[in-house]
């Protein structure tokens, strides 16, 4: 019994020891993995774009350290985790392993499955898979909600940037479109600008706005969605903004975009 119990109690104590003490996120969009899953505690700083308006957990994100995330900066943290999407150097996972760091990369998930093992992955690497586990069902639940919700018939439906981009396939937003019951316009991939004619003479049934409006946006006065004959066109079509939280990364939460495009599709 003895025996048992000592090897109960060295299993747990490797278990605590192999979770990450001291996490450093590098990017607005890799916070979000560490808010969702990491315990307060364990983080020792977050990026610099924490508490932008487009941070999905910015709220969770108050009163905790951030950092610039450079090398020096983040390596002066004695961080035990890096956790990044497009933070830091391209070369992060070789540039920290040579300080004995490892890092995480998360996010840049194309479709629902993939970002759901994303978030799996993250939060056994972070010594919390029973939180991944319940944002995983919680994803699950959702999508199966949007399936049994979607029209009969699917509607074509387009996503527009502020700056233009239009979305196709391979992309997350293409995911929440198909997820939300509609069929996106653009069957080619990837992000592309869509001359301002195609969109205006063949208009879809819904229109998907993305960062309309935005701070950083409504300063600019060569965006495309600036432009006259855009707004008008606009003005005359079915449209729907959707969140920025939901839509400035590409993980799981999109499905919050994706439920505002089902309820936009489900409307009247």
């Amino acid at each position: 019994m003895r025996w048992l119990i000592c090897a109960i109690a060295l299993a747990f104590a490797s278990a605590a020891e192999a979770e990450p003490r001291r996490i450093v996120s590098l990017d607005y969009c890799a916070d979000q993995f560490v808010l969702a899953l990491a315990d307060r505690a364990q983080i020792a700083a977050l990026s610099r774009g924490a508490l932008r308006d487009d941070s999905f957990y910015r709220a969770r994100a108050a009163g905790i350290r951030r950092t610039r995330g450079t090398l020096e900066e983040t390596l002066a943290l004695r961080p035990d985790l890096v956790v990044r999407n497009w933070g830091g150097p391209w070369d992060a996972s070789e540039v920290y392993a040579r300080f004995g760091v490892p890092v995480l990369q998360v996010g840049d998930t194309p479709d629902f499955a993939l970002a759901r093992e994303d978030l799996l992955d993250a939060a056994q690497t972070i010594g919390r898979p029973e939180r991944g586990a319940a944002l995983a069902r919680d994803l699950d639940l959702r999508l199966e909600r949007l399936a049994a919700r979607a029209p009969p018939t699917r509607q074509p439906v387009m996503y527009l940037s502020a700056a233009g981009a239009v979305a196709g396939s391979g992309t997350m937003m293409d995911a929440a479109i198909r997820a939300a019951g509609g069929r996106n316009v653009r069957t080619d991939e990837s992000w592309v600008v869509l001359p301002l004619e195609r969109m205006i003479d063949t208009p879809p049934a819904l229109i998907v706005l993305g960062f309309f409006g935005h701070g950083r946006n409504r300063v600019n006065p060569w965006l495309p969605s600036r432009h006259p004959a855009l707004r008008r066109a606009l003005g005359e079509a079915r449209t729907v903004s959707l969140p920025l939280a939901a839509i400035s990364c590409e993980a799981w939460y999109a499905i919050d975009a994706a439920e505002t495009i089902g309820a936009a599709l489900r409307a009247p």
